[in-house]
């Protein structure tokens, strides 16, 4: 790697991220015996499961769709696994299931026997990120109804004294905002000055990173739907639990936190497909968050009432421009379609960034179409980077080069910058959108891609165009594994679901297709194929329309 990929990577970070980085270079945290005393409620705790079980008989997990289990000491940071499995391991997601019936006695054993076989400050267990989500699902267990025991009450107090000491300002974004939400909880959930003081913490850290995470329109600032999930559901749990312990909280911290609720409800609802479920665009994949249905459950528990999406007839659109995330969807009775006219994401934290500027996706009939990649993996693989890519996303790679420059596991460095952003208004039924990025000239080559997309009712067209100099350029539509391919020429690709013929009618391109693979969880690779269009000159179109069969 270059040094101009490591300047272009490390020139947006903030002077705090370094200073931070530094730091904890020489200052560790350290381990302290202290008593935990819980505060008595003043309101009453919700208790709403939101997960799959990840706990079965014999101390056997499952996460990320591997299977595993914790037989020993040393399972606890077994190097077989990947580290993403073995964060997941310590988390204790399965004290907060959808059925939780019956486990309580089998989940009380697996937190003594990690309380006895991970002592601070050794193993994945003791990073900042594990014990905040651990420090939370503990208290939301025992706020559930489960009494804790003393070895339990002082083992989650010394956890919570120990990530305070530890917190993830070097990395910022959604680290440091659930390190923040663990010391809230821990300071609602326990008595005493330390409980005071980290109360104090949680909230100061809080309050300025919720609004700056969450954006003006509702979504989360790292443009991931993903992780926009995960950010609503911590806001319904701080919701809960300020419910909870409300003589200790300001009514203004729970009224402003309501209002981001009621945003990113909406937001959230804008970007998912017809079959309910988020659409693909960066670090986003299926099985990590709750489901929607579920999280919509949980709001309702609590209080929110979600927009339910809109019933069209025949023949009328919707659409909507998330004007700060930069999204664009349109919906009519048939299908329904999400355009990625954003940023990378924030500057100083684009690690859950694709370079996928420009790409689309569309769901027909209730069932996805063109579909990004998604994510099995993490880590620095490469089909982890592959993932990443351009060419794993429907948009267009120029001369084999992505649209950013993605590198590593989490890394960016020259990113497209989006200009020239239009979405017209609402004509006859008929709109028209697009936008244009420099991520090509950024890294060499001297052009611009441009796309705007012309939607009805009944048909889609989107155009591209490469203004400037340029060797080669290749467009791409990814196929969900529903879709069967009829036939393929340079002018006409008919393609097939349960319920519809699609036709694509191409213009300024030769067409071959290409095996690929989708990810709709981690752990899993579904063979599919994706259309690849070569264009014969700076331009070329593709008009989609289906009928029923």
């Amino acid at each position: 790697m270059d040094y101009s990929t490591y300047y272009h990577t490390l020139k947006y970070l903030k002077v705090s991220q370094i200073v931070y980085r530094m730091r904890k270079r020489f200052v560790h945290p350290t381990h302290h015996c202290l008593h935990g005393c819980p505060a008595i409620l003043s309101g009453d705790w919700v208790a709403y499961g939101l997960y799959e079980q990840k706990l079965f008989e014999g101390n056997r997990v499952r996460f990320l769709n591997v299977n595993g289990s914790v037989k020993s000491l040393d399972d606890w940071n077994d190097i077989s696994q990947s580290k993403l499995w073995l964060y997941n391991l310590h988390y204790f997601d399965d004290l907060c299931v959808v059925n939780v019936r019956g486990r309580t006695d089998q989940q009380l054993a697996f937190i003594n026997k990690w309380i006895t076989e991970n002592p601070a400050p050794k193993g994945n267990g003791w990073e900042p990120y594990p014990t905040s989500l651990r420090i939370i699902n503990w208290i939301k267990f025992f706020l559930s109804g489960v009494s804790p025991n003393k070895i339990l009450l002082d083992s989650l107090a010394q956890q919570a004294d120990f990530l305070s000491q530890d917190l993830e300002h070097h990395l910022l974004g959604n680290h440091l905002f659930v390190n923040a939400k663990a010391l809230i909880f821990s300071g609602l959930f326990f008595e005493g000055r330390a409980a005071t003081k980290w109360l104090e913490t949680g909230l100061k850290i809080y309050d300025r990173e919720l609004n700056e995470q969450v954006l003006p329109d509702g979504g989360n600032f790292e443009l991931t739907p993903m992780y926009h999930v995960i950010m609503l559901v911590d806001l319904l749990d701080l919701i809960n639990i300020f419910t909870a312990y409300s003589n200790k909280i300001d009514s203004c911290v729970i009224d402003n936190t309501k209002k981001y609720v009621v945003k990113m409800l909406d937001w959230l609802q804008k970007m998912c497909h017809a079959d309910g479920e988020i659409s693909f665009f960066n670090d986003t994949t299926l099985g990590i968050a709750p489901k929607n249905s579920v999280v919509m459950a949980y709001a309702k528990k609590l209080g929110f009432i979600p927009a339910l999406p809109s019933v069209l007839s025949p023949g009328t659109l919707e659409v909507f421009d998330l004007e700060n995330s930069g999204y664009v969807g349109a919906r009519s009775f048939e299908y329904s379609l999400v355009a990625d006219l954003s940023p990378v994401g924030p500057d100083y934290i684009p690690g859950h960034a694709h370079a996928d500027t420009l790409s689309f996706e569309f769901s027909l009939g209730g069932q996805r179409v063109f579909v990004n990649s998604g994510i099995s993996e993490y880590g620095l693989s490469e089909e982890r980077l592959r993932q990443r890519q351009t060419a794993a996303h429907n948009t267009v790679s120029v001369d084999g080069i992505d649209s950013s420059h993605v590198w590593s596991g989490f890394r960016v460095a020259q990113r497209a910058r989006v200009a020239h952003r239009v979405v017209e208004p609402v004509v006859n039924n008929s709109v028209s959108f697009g936008a244009s990025h420099d991520g090509f000239k950024k890294q060499g080559i001297n052009c611009i891609h441009h796309r705007k997309w012309d939607v009805s009712p009944h048909r889609i067209l989107f155009t591209d165009k490469i203004i400037g100099g340029f060797g080669s350029a290749t467009g791409y539509l990814h196929l969900h594994p529903i879709v069967g391919i009829i036939d393929v020429s340079d002018e006409v690709i008919k393609l097939t679901i349960d319920n519809y013929f699609i036709d694509l009618v191409v213009f300024g391109a030769t067409v071959f297709v290409a095996d690929t693979t989708w990810h709709p969880q981690f752990g899993v690779s579904n063979a599919t194929k994706k259309l690849c269009f070569q264009f014969k000159n700076d331009s070329m179109a593709v008009d989609i329309s289906w009928r029923k069969k």
